[in-house]
């Protein structure tokens, strides 16, 4: 993978990238541009940001691999709560993972940098042979991130990077929040009769209009019969809007499914709702 990123001269030449950046722009190394962090100006939509690994390979002296996104005039919506940025680890980017951010300023922008977690434990950036290639592909921009342990190595980790205007929530009818509560209770009856395939439809109908304990009972239901794609999808759905017991219910089967990176988020989100 080394010989498909620029290298410099032998590593006892000072001083380390993170020392030679002045702010913002890149500088040069063996050829090429690279910068010091990646910067998008957003406007005033909201925007979901999606990262995707390509790659990750740390080396000897870095435990994790990560991208801290940071939001200036605006914040991350996680788990309910709104976060002025967020460490987003490798393993919860494998398979893509998708961050609201909701601008506060008509020049609001993101910021999105590597970051690591060293033999001590410690998440570090900005330090070291620190920095990222950035490549254009035709619908995602590419970061190449070295951490700063050892020599360059653009190929430590490989990210895709999109943007795109949040699609809005249609709103919900005027006597929606009665109708979602009448198809809830109805399915709590059922489900207390033994009726639990009754019970799941009226939960799902009650959770398509926004009832939060609906979709957490049918993520409940889904996780005991085994169907962990479903119980993620309605856990999921409840979490995203504020409900603790969905989140401790998503950072398990996240767990289960090998995902620890993103079922820390969950479970940080959990303890900062009590």
């Amino acid at each position: 993978m080394q010989g498909s990123y620029p290298y410099a001269e032998p590593a006892t030449t000072v001083p380390p990238l993170a020392d030679r950046y002045a702010g913002a722009d890149p500088v040069t190394w063996n050829g090429a541009r690279v910068y010091p962090l990646y910067s998008e100006v957003l406007g005033v939509s909201p925007t979901t940001v999606r990262l995707t690994l390509r790659t990750a390979a740390a080396r000897a002296g870095v435990r994790s691999l990560g991208i801290g996104l940071a939001v200036d005039r605006g914040h991350v919506l996680l788990g309910g709560r709104r976060l002025r940025g967020v460490d987003v680890w490798s393993d919860a980017m494998d398979g893509g993972i998708d961050l609201e951010v909701c601008p506060t300023g008509t020049d609001a922008a993101i910021t999105l940098t590597p970051v690591w977690v060293d033999d001590a434990g410690a998440t570090v950036s900005w330090a070291g042979n620190y920095g990222m290639l950035i490549t254009r592909e035709p619908t995602i921009t590419v970061l190449h991130c070295s951490t700063g342990v050892g020599p360059p190595d653009f190929g430590e980790l490989v990210v895709e990077l999109t943007t795109a205007l949040t699609i809005p929530r249609p709103a919900p009818p005027a006597d929606a929040a009665r109708y979602q509560n009448a198809l809830y209770e109805l399915g709590v009856a059922m489900h207390s009769r033994g009726d639990e395939e009754q019970a799941c439809q009226l939960w799902t109908q009650a959770a398509e209009f926004g009832h939060l304990g609906a979709a957490y009972d049918l993520g409940v239901v889904r996780y005991r019969r085994g169907d962990y794609a479903e119980a993620e999808h309605w856990w999921r759905t409840a979490a995203t809007h504020g409900d603790s017991r969905a989140m401790a219910g998503l950072a398990e089967l996240l767990t289960r499914r090998g995902n620890p990176g993103e079922a820390r988020a969950w479970r940080a989100g959990r303890a900062a709702e009590r």
